[in-house]
Formats: structure tokens, C-alpha cells, sequence
């Protein structure tokens, strides 16, 4: 049996926390705790924030969620009509019609525009796949570029000062030019005259 790395002994200490360790590998984490005082002290830290968490916590009256839920008001795509959704719905509907009777070859094949419209509709499945699998991949990606950024303090305060450029570029862009002042007319025949006399 291959022994874990220190990184897996550090997960099963979290799992160990919470209390979802499974028994198998208690044993191998109880024996590597009487080792490694680097680990028996991350024990002591996680044990100790799980006792802060609990003495914290606050308790929540009942009917709150549903309470805060129903004072919030409905996101765009839930307030819009059902109806606003049935023009793209029979513009794909009349594509699918379409493409099954040219390519259906007219009234010869009644089973061509079967197949035809079979095929539409699994061009429409495997886009959805892949658009699903591409957002999954994304996310992984942000995840995985997040985990680095944050590996090492070096690269956190790179990222810091970036955030910070960032929005400092973008309170400089949104911030409003007040337009000058104009001078009133008496001001404006001053500097006229006072210009003309030189």
C-alpha cells in the first residue's frame, strides 16, 4: 500500500475536523500525528478556529430565509413573461422546419425529414455539451489560477496591487469631469477691454 504525501494527510485532517474522515484512514492519520509535529499543530490550529466557529455562531429565527427571499426583488430572467421567450422558441422551431424540408427532400422521404429534424436536434445537444463542458473547463482553469496566486505571498501581493490599479483606472474612468466654470458677462467685457488696452 503506498503511503500518502503530506498533503494528503493535511485534507484528511480537515476531514478529520468535521467529522467525515473514514475509518480507513484514521489509523494512518492517528500514526503519522505521533511524527510529525507540523501536522499535530495544524490539529490544534483547526481545532481551535472549529471552536471559535461554534462559539460564534449565530443563531438564525425561523421563517428568516424566506423572509429575506421574498423582500428581495426578482432577478431580470424571472420577472420577464413567458411570452418573451416564445419568439426565439419559433424562430428555432420554424429553422428546424426549415432545414428538415429541404433537406428532407420535399414529400419523397417522410423518414429523411424525421432523421433531418434527429439531427437538428442532436447539433442542438452536442452545442449544449459543449458549451456546458467549456464553462466546467473554465472554471476549473479560474480555479487552478486562483490556487497559484494565492500559493505564495509574492504573487498575492502582485495580484493586490493589479486589483488595486484596476479599480483605481476604473474610479478615475467613471468619475465625472465637472465642466469649468463660465465667467459671467461683466467678467468677460473685463478681460476684453483689459486685452484690448495693451
Amino acid at each position: 500500500m503506498n503511503r500518502p504525501d503530506h498533503n494528503t494527510y493535511r485534507e484528511w485532517l480537515n476531514l478529520e475536523v468535521d467529522g467525515s474522515l473514514p475509518r480507513q484512514h484514521q489509523a494512518q492519520l492517528d500514526q503519522h500525528l505521533v511524527t510529525c509535529s507540523a501536522c499535530r499543530s495544524e490539529k490544534e490550529a483547526l481545532l481551535a478556529l472549529e471552536g471559535v466557529l461554534k462559539r460564534s455562531r449565530a443563531e438564525v429565527r425561523p421563517g428568516f430565509r424566506h423572509q429575506v427571499l421574498s423582500s428581495l426583488p426578482p432577478a431580470s430572467w424571472e420577472s420577464r413573461s413567458p411570452r418573451t421567450w416564445s419568439f426565439p422558441a419559433a424562430a428555432c422551431l420554424l429553422l428546424a422546419v426549415a432545414a428538415a424540408v429541404l433537406m428532407g427532400g420535399g414529400a419523397a422521404g417522410g423518414s429523411s425529414a424525421l432523421s433531418t429534424v434527429a439531427a437538428v436536434a442532436g447539433m442542438f445537444q452536442a452545442t449544449l455539451l459543449a458549451g456546458a463542458g467549456l464553462l466546467a473547463a473554465t472554471w476549473k482553469g479560474l480555479g487552478l489560477l486562483f490556487e497559484q496566486v494565492i500559493a505564495s505571498p509574492v504573487s498575492l501581493g502582485v495580484f493586490g496591487v493589479f486589483v488595486l490599479c484596476v479599480n483605481l483606472l476604473l474610479i478615475s474612468l467613471l468619475r465625472r469631469r465637472r465642466p469649468a466654470l463660465q465667467d459671467s458677462p461683466r467678467e468677460a467685457a473685463s478681460r476684453d477691454q483689459g486685452g484690448s488696452g495693451r
